[in-house]
């Protein structure tokens, strides 16, 4: 099995030739945000509607002004429809956990995203199957 270490795992290599070879390309959360909207020609505001995200809120982690909960970078991720690899790379960006197998929630979510489920469906199966969604409400929706 090919791991995504094994450049370094090669007993020849020195550290010079490991550190140049690493990937140095890591834009910030913005950049990869801006990145992805360009490549998926997004629109802020359909992306808005389809997070369920407030506005503002929204438009300032895009800009990377604010930074966001594991919850909201997962609606940002149904907003900007992404699949599982994007998501996993969204949330780490933004500094939490990406989605994890092991975590019946995160598969509902996972789930979700493959299919291109929306939101709010995704909400309805976390809820039915006893877990918080993602969708904050007046008063908080939790099954718990």
């Amino acid at each position: 099995m090919r791991s995504e270490w094994d450049f370094i795992r090669k007993r020849e290599i020195s550290l010079a030739d490991a550190l140049a070879f690493a990937h140095t390309d890591n834009p910030s959360l913005s950049e990869w945000i801006a990145h992805e909207l360009n490549a998926r020609n997004l629109r802020r505001r359909d992306i808005v509607r389809d997070s369920r995200l407030n506005q503002t809120f929204c438009y300032q982690i895009i800009a990377g002004t604010r930074r966001a909960s594991r919850d909201k970078l997962l609606q940002l991720a149904f907003g900007m429809h992404l699949g599982i690899d994007a998501t996993c790379e969204l949330l780490e960006r933004g500094g939490t956990n990406a989605l994890m197998p092991s975590v019946p929630r995160d598969v509902i979510v996972a789930y979700c995203l493959d299919r291109r489920m929306n939101i709010d469906i995704c909400d309805d199966l976390l809820w039915a199957q006893g877990e918080h969604t993602l969708v904050s409400f007046e008063g908080g929706r939790s099954p718990h």
